[in-house]
């Protein structure tokens, strides 16, 4: 059942994250999500959900093989930063909300990151760690230099959602290096 539920919540989220970020187009600065969501709401929020369910369950699963219990501490932190990224307006003219929203984006985005790279280097999928990390690192690199774009701000989703994905449904464990 859990590769069921790994496998259907990336691709309905990843075909939705498509979708969607093909509304404002997936290069510059109009195309960002939130600057998509100004125009539509309510897909914004179909995304968020999306987003979040697909993630965090991977995540979840992810850490029931290990025992772990401080993710869903994180995982926690995380779904308050898409709940103030859906609940407040990317929109300079309401400053207060911009802020807001800006926060709420940059704690999910920080925070789930930080949940797939512990969870990577946790089980001793030393492989997916340092892809993870690498992809973070180019990921902020690329936001400093071009700001936000559709392209820019899923990449790490779609990279999450396809190691998330191989990582749960393997069959076998990783080999330890030692």
């Amino acid at each position: 059942m859990k590769k069921i539920i790994s496998i259907i919540s990336c691709l309905i989220s990843a075909v939705y994250s498509i979708c969607y970020a093909g509304l404002g187009g997936f290069a510059g600065n109009k195309g960002a999500l939130s600057k998509i969501g100004l125009d539509h709401p309510v897909l914004f929020a179909i995304w968020g959900i999306l987003t979040i369910i697909a993630i965090d369950s991977n995540i979840l699963i992810g850490f029931k093989k290990m025992k772990y219990k401080f993710q869903y501490i994180l995982l926690g932190i995380a779904a308050i930063g898409m709940i103030m990224t859906l609940c407040f307006d990317f929109d300079y003219n309401k400053y207060n909300e911009y802020i807001l929203h800006c926060i709420g984006s940059m704690t999910f985005s920080i925070i789930t990151g930080i949940s797939v790279f512990l969870l990577f280097l946790l089980s001793k999928n030393y492989l997916f760690t340092i892809l993870s990390g690498g992809i973070l690192i180019i990921d902020l690199i690329l936001l400093i230099i071009f700001k936000e774009t559709a392209i820019i701000e899923l990449m790490p989703i779609f990279a999450g959602y396809i190691m998330l994905t191989i990582h749960n449904n393997k069959e076998k464990e990783f080999i330890e290096v030692k």
